[in-house]
């Protein structure tokens, strides 16, 4: 068993009244609700079955943890994906369930950038400031073979609006720089991706955290739970325009179809991730979207599948009638391990308001190339 830094790999310790309400009712035997969203590693990418898994492995702690909880799981996990399109999509395949905790994972998918500063702060107070009000951690990994993670950025949010937080990088890096973890692919075949060594040791860091929070909770039960009614919402850190991200697809919107298609397959689950859009087949192919009303926006994201298949497509973007401003989006992907859900930010910060856009198949390489997948358009505003 791989040992990690345990005081290192606390990245935040975070505000507990949330924490305390959720331990409280597993403690009482309330039924209470686990979800994971993140990308590929909380999907449970390279575990060789769903129940080796982190989240699922997490899940198992506060099972044994808490003996009488009535506890359901949920894995929202989708690979190649960002906390861009966790604010769009997490009213349907997170907070539909009525969480009580919810971890967060993206800090592998996520540059380490202004943008997705904005939009990982606006995943965040979308959980916290829902309805549902849930307890909300993070969990930060990394590149195993140089360090990359978004970390810095998401540490930020995290302790800004007190969030617990967990750490790999804090946790294990400085035993892979030093040699004291001999290689990497004891943990993660690709030096990201965890194997089953891999998994129980992110839910171990886990149980480390949720652990460490657990005794202080049990040390000052009364106290905490009495200073837990005056919980305020905090000013924005960013422009965050995220918050109010919104995903269209076409279980919400009916656009203008001039010879796009309706994907009329059904999902199966939330990793069957390429339904409920629109295809273009053909040269010339277009679909509009007028968005007014309750959905004018200051911002436009393009979410398509950009696949491995060829010959794949091209297709042009173009807001408000603007062809100065067309944007090109070629469909093609030159990785192996299959096709990615990708997001091609139209706009952002623009005039809120009524915005139409065009989207219009431009290339189909002589009639040959499969038909690009308009998955959802993301609006925010």
């Amino acid at each position: 068993m791989i040992a990690f830094d345990k005081t290192k790999a606390i990245a935040n310790h975070g505000d507990m009244t949330r924490l305390s309400k959720l331990f409280r009712k597993l403690e009482e035997g309330e039924k209470t609700t686990i979800c994971f969203l993140g990308g590929s590693i909380t999907q449970g990418s390279l575990s060789s079955l769903p129940t080796t898994c982190y989240a699922y492995k997490t899940y198992e702690w506060f099972k044994e943890t808490f003996k009488e909880a009535d506890i359901t799981y949920v894995n929202a996990g989708v690979g190649g994906t960002t906390s861009a399109f966790g604010a769009a999509r997490c009213d349907r395949d997170v907070l539909a369930h009525d969480p009580d905790l919810v971890l967060v994972e993206f800090s592998v998918n996520d540059e380490c950038n202004e943008y997705f500063y904005e939009s990982y702060e606006g995943l965040i107070r979308k959980l916290l400031y829902s309805d549902a009000r849930p307890a909300v951690a993070s969990l930060f990994n990394f590149f195993y073979q140089d360090g990359k993670t978004a970390e810095r950025i998401h540490s930020k949010v995290a302790r800004y609006y007190g969030i617990p937080a967990a750490s790999m990088h804090g946790a294990i890096y400085e035993d892979i720089l030093s040699g004291k973890i001999e290689d990497v692919q004891t943990l993660s075949p690709d030096g990201l991706h965890p194997n089953d060594t891999g998994h129980d040791l992110l839910s171990r860091v886990l149980a480390n955290l949720f652990g460490s929070l657990y005794e202080e909770y049990k040390g000052k039960r009364d106290e905490i739970l009495a200073d837990g009614d005056d919980e305020k919402e905090l000013a924005p850190l960013t422009v965050n325009s995220f918050e109010s991200a919104k995903r269209i697809d076409n279980r919400v919107f009916e656009p203008e179809l001039k010879g796009f298609v309706t994907d009329t397959s059904v999902q199966k689950d939330v990793t069957d991730c390429f339904k409920n859009g629109w295809l273009g087949s053909k040269q010339n192919d277009k679909i509009v979207f007028e968005f007014d009303g309750e959905n004018e926006c200051t911002g436009i994201a393009i979410q398509y599948d950009k696949t491995m298949k060829r010959p794949a497509p091209v297709v042009s973007a173009i807001v408000d009638g603007n062809e100065s401003e067309k944007i090109i989006i070629d469909s093609a992907f030159d990785e192996t391990w299959g096709d990615l859900l990708d997001i091609k930010q139209i706009f952002l910060h623009g005039d809120k308001g009524p915005h139409k856009l065009e989207i219009e198949v431009i290339d189909d390489k002589n009639g040959e190339a499969v038909p690009f997948n308009l998955v959802s358009v993301i609006i925010t505003k």
